[in-house]
C-alpha cells in the first residue's frame, strides 16, 4: 500500500498531465502561500487557475468531501497574494481536480472548472 504522500504526488502529476493535455500552461506546483498549499497553478486563456488536487484510492472516501467552503476561501486569498506578488495580469479561477486510483494501476479523473470564482481584485 502506498502512503498518502506518493498517493497524493501520483493524483497531481496525473492532474498535471490532465492540464497540458487541454492546453493548459504549468506555472507551478505545491506553492505555499502562508499556511496555505496550491496544489497546481496553471495558465489558461486570460486566467489563473489555482487547482485543488485530491486524490484517492477506489476503496475509500469520495474525494469530494474534501472540499468545502473554508478550504475554497484559503485557497482564494492565497490565489490574491500570489497574483500581487507576481504582479499578474491574470483573473483567478478555482478548479479541482479529482482523482482515484485503482487496484489494477488505473485511474479515473473528473475535472471541476470554476468550483468558485474568488472576487474580482482591483489592479492599482
Amino acid at each position: 500500500m502506498k502512503n498518502t504522500t506518493a498517493i497524493g504526488q501520483l493524483g497531481e502529476n496525473i492532474a498535471c498531465d490532465h492540464l497540458a493535455a487541454q492546453g493548459y500552461a504549468i506555472i507551478d506546483r505545491n506553492v505555499h502561500m502562508g499556511n496555505v498549499e496550491i496544489d497546481i497553478l496553471a495558465q489558461h486563456d486570460s486566467q489563473l487557475v489555482v487547482v485543488e488536487v485530491k486524490t484517492r484510492r477506489d476503496d475509500h472516501l469520495d474525494p469530494n468531501f474534501d472540499i468545502d467552503r473554508k478550504k475554497i476561501m484559503r485557497l482564494c486569498r492565497a490565489a490574491a497574494t500570489y497574483v500581487k506578488i507576481h504582479d499578474l495580469p491574470l483573473e483567478i479561477r478555482i478548479d479541482a481536480i479529482l482523482v482515484t486510483t485503482h487496484a489494477d494501476g488505473s485511474h479515473s479523473l473528473s475535472h471541476l472548472p470554476d468550483i468558485a470564482l474568488p472576487p474580482r481584485l482591483s489592479r492599482r
